[in-house]
Protein backbone atom coordinates (compact mmCIF):
# COMPACT_ATOMS: atom_id res chain seq x y z
CA UNK A 1 0.00 0.00 0.00
CA UNK A 2 1.36 3.39 -1.06
CA UNK A 3 1.36 6.15 1.31
CA UNK A 4 -1.42 8.01 -0.37
CA UNK A 5 -3.52 5.16 -0.72
CA UNK A 6 -2.59 4.62 3.29
CA UNK A 7 -3.70 8.59 3.89
CA UNK A 8 -6.92 7.78 1.58
CA UNK A 9 -8.27 4.32 3.83
CA UNK A 10 -7.43 6.36 7.39
CA UNK A 11 -9.60 9.67 5.52
CA UNK A 12 -12.09 7.15 4.43
CA UNK A 13 -12.17 5.45 8.17
CA UNK A 14 -12.89 8.75 10.11
CA UNK A 15 -15.44 9.57 7.60
CA UNK A 16 -17.43 6.68 8.65
CA UNK A 17 -16.64 7.08 12.43
CA UNK A 18 -18.49 10.08 12.11
CA UNK A 19 -21.44 8.95 9.72
CA UNK A 20 -22.23 5.71 11.65
CA UNK A 21 -19.95 5.29 14.83
CA UNK A 22 -21.92 1.99 15.75
CA UNK A 23 -20.99 -0.03 12.73
CA UNK A 24 -17.19 1.17 13.33
CA UNK A 25 -17.88 -0.41 16.93
CA UNK A 26 -18.83 -3.67 15.74
CA UNK A 27 -16.24 -4.04 13.09
CA UNK A 28 -13.37 -2.93 15.93
CA UNK A 29 -14.98 -5.94 17.96
CA UNK A 30 -15.17 -8.45 15.20
CA UNK A 31 -12.07 -7.58 14.05
CA UNK A 32 -10.54 -7.93 17.66
CA UNK A 33 -12.65 -11.33 17.92
CA UNK A 34 -11.06 -12.79 15.15
CA UNK A 35 -7.63 -11.54 15.62
CA UNK A 36 -7.10 -9.71 12.67
CA UNK A 37 -5.62 -6.90 14.64
CA UNK A 38 -4.25 -6.27 18.15
CA UNK A 39 -6.21 -4.88 21.39
CA UNK A 40 -4.75 -1.11 21.01
CA UNK A 41 -4.34 -0.95 16.99
CA UNK A 42 -7.58 0.75 17.17
CA UNK A 43 -8.52 2.43 19.94
CA UNK A 44 -8.07 5.77 18.58
CA UNK A 45 -10.68 4.96 15.67
CA UNK A 46 -13.04 3.54 18.38
CA UNK A 47 -12.88 6.39 20.77
CA UNK A 48 -13.81 8.72 17.58
CA UNK A 49 -16.52 6.20 17.08
CA UNK A 50 -18.01 6.98 20.59
CA UNK A 51 -17.20 10.97 20.88
CA UNK A 52 -19.79 10.44 17.46
CA UNK A 53 -22.27 8.68 19.30
CA UNK A 54 -22.05 10.45 22.93
CA UNK A 55 -22.84 14.21 20.37
CA UNK A 56 -25.48 12.39 18.34
CA UNK A 57 -27.51 11.44 21.75
CA UNK A 58 -26.98 14.75 22.85
CA UNK A 59 -28.61 16.25 19.57
CA UNK A 60 -31.06 14.01 19.83
CA UNK A 61 -31.93 15.00 23.97
CA UNK A 62 -31.86 18.66 22.75
CA UNK A 63 -34.32 18.14 20.17
CA UNK A 64 -36.70 16.46 22.75
CA UNK A 65 -36.12 19.45 24.36
CA UNK A 66 -37.53 22.08 21.33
Amino acid sequence: MTDREAKRAVARALQLAREDPQLVKQLIKQLKATGEVDAGDLDYLEELADKWIRIAEENRMKGRRV
